[in-house]
């Protein structure tokens, strides 16, 4: 099950375009940051250049939901998480992808010893922070403060 306030803040930091249009990383993209390069396919069907927010909707819950799993098969201490916490690897995972994610590993090694400070620094201290400084420091706040961030643009 997918919390609403991930959603939430997925949808704040990616945005929604219904067309689809090259990301930074030049990845076919569409709805809250659907890789079509990497999904093309939904349930069976060629995702068109151009959708409604109802399949956007259907994409991101299907992404989360992945992220998730894969996430729960490949990190065992991902699943002691909770909260704010958990969302916030999740928020990340789904930005970076999976494996990119798991090259975190003095990060989540930190996390998984609840030193919060060191996961936020190491979070922080990293290329993906540089590359995307404000959402990098708003998902990295929840390490420490164990809180949703609000959302401000």
């Amino acid at each position: 099950m997918v919390d609403e306030p991930l959603l939430s803040q997925i949808k704040f930091e990616e945005g929604l375009r219904l067309e689809a249009y090259h990301c930074t990383a030049g990845k076919k993209t569409i709805g809250y940051g659907h890789n079509l390069d990497a999904k093309p396919l939904l349930e069976g069907n060629r995702i068109p250049d151009v959708i409604t927010e109802e399949i956007a909707e259907v994409l991101l819950h299907n992404d989360v939901e992945r992220t998730m799993d894969m996430l729960d098969a490949i990190w065992p201490g991902y699943i002691a998480l909770q909260g704010a916490r958990r969302d916030a690897c999740i928020n990340m995972a789904f930005q970076l992808g999976v494996a990119r994610f798991m090259q975190f590993s003095k990060m989540r090694e930190a996390i998984e010893k609840l030193d919060w400070r060191k996961a936020h620094f190491e979070a922080l201290n990293s290329y993906w922070a540089r590359q995307t400084p404000e959402r990098a420091a708003r998902v990295a706040s929840q390490f420490i403060t164990g809180e949703y961030y609000e959302k401000r643009v």
